[in-house]
């Protein structure tokens, strides 16, 4: 049996993120975020997905086509974020990437900043759950 391939964006997802985030976004133990399953939630607020772009990990990624990182991001959050990813999320564009790249975080208390970004989407995601 042939071994699997990979396209283009999965490749560049393990180049670039896989070594922390993991090979299937599951992250060891760390201060890094695990993707899988979870990261779906930050899309719930347009805040939370401006912050997984504007992260230095992404903003300054070695991924210089915005194209080439709007897929990368689109396969975290809609294949990563798999059960998290609200239906209502929004595919990243080009010019999101291109735009947002702009102003990499460079906050102080980057964990709480972060804390703060995913309370107001995990509160966005529970205001627009389908009842």
């Amino acid at each position: 049996m042939p071994a699997p391939t990979l396209n283009r964006t999965q490749t560049a997802y393990l180049t670039h993120c896989g070594g922390c985030h993991g090979i299937e976004g599951v992250s060891g133990p760390t201060f890094v975020p695990m993707l899988r399953d979870t990261v779906g939630t930050f899309a719930c607020s347009e805040e939370g997905r401006r912050y997984l772009v504007q992260v230095p990990g992404v903003s300054m990624s070695l991924i210089r086509d915005d194209q080439e990182l709007a897929d990368v991001m689109n396969f975290v959050l809609f294949t990563l974020g798999g059960k998290s990813t609200p239906a209502t999320a929004k595919p990243y564009t080009a010019a999101e990437i291109h735009e947002w790249r702009q102003s990499p975080m460079s906050v102080t208390d980057f964990m709480e900043r972060r804390a703060h970004i995913l309370q107001n989407a995990v509160a966005a995601c529970q205001t627009h759950k389908p009842t």
